[in-house]
This record gives C-alpha cells, structure tokens and sequence, in this order.
C-alpha cells in the first residue's frame, strides 16, 4: 500500500479512503497521484499559513 488514507476493505474495490469517506480513487492507492491530481492526501502541499 502507498498511501497513509488508504485502509483495506471488503467493499468497493478492496480499499476505503478516509478523505473521500468512500472508495479510493485508484484500483491501487498512491499518495503522490493523488496529490498531483486532487491536491488530497499525505502528500498534498500544506498551503500557505497567514500569520
């Protein structure tokens, strides 16, 4: 598994994601896809903090 929001499970596809509430996107979870291209998940960029 590459993606720290991807847990195993016996519905949808075989893994649940905890920012979708639902199935994972991707038949094979991977952080870094899915930063490049939702911008969610351990791998998204923090944005800017305002101080």
């Amino acid at each position: 598994m590459s993606c720290k929001c991807a847990k195993p499970t016996d519905e949808y596809h075989g893994w649940e994601c905890e920012v979708t509430g639902g199935a994972c996107v991707f038949l094979i979870p991977d952080s870094k896809s899915c930063a490049e291209l939702f911008g969610e998940g351990p791998d998204a960029e923090e944005p800017d903090k305002i101080e």
